[in-house]
């Protein structure tokens, strides 16, 4: 599994437990990855269509595509 898989299957987990993400410095540190690479494989993911990112102010929300 590479890091990109990594990092989808983790925050799919989380938002389905807690209902929010963690900061791109927690997943990194969790998955003992770099804060880049958690950033590439959002960016990756966002492209492919796996996730919806939304910026709002002071706060990011992440919808994952394959629940509907």
């Amino acid at each position: 599994m590479d890091y990109i898989d990594k990092v989808y299957n983790y925050m799919k987990s989380v938002m389905e437990k807690n209902g929010l993400s963690k900061t791109v410095e927690e997943i990194a540190e969790e998955l003992g990855i770099l804060e880049e690479e958690v950033e590439e494989a959002a960016k990756k993911l966002k492209e492919a269509g796996k996730i919806m990112i939304t910026d709002i102010p002071k706060k990011t929300a992440i919808e994952f595509k394959d629940e509907k």
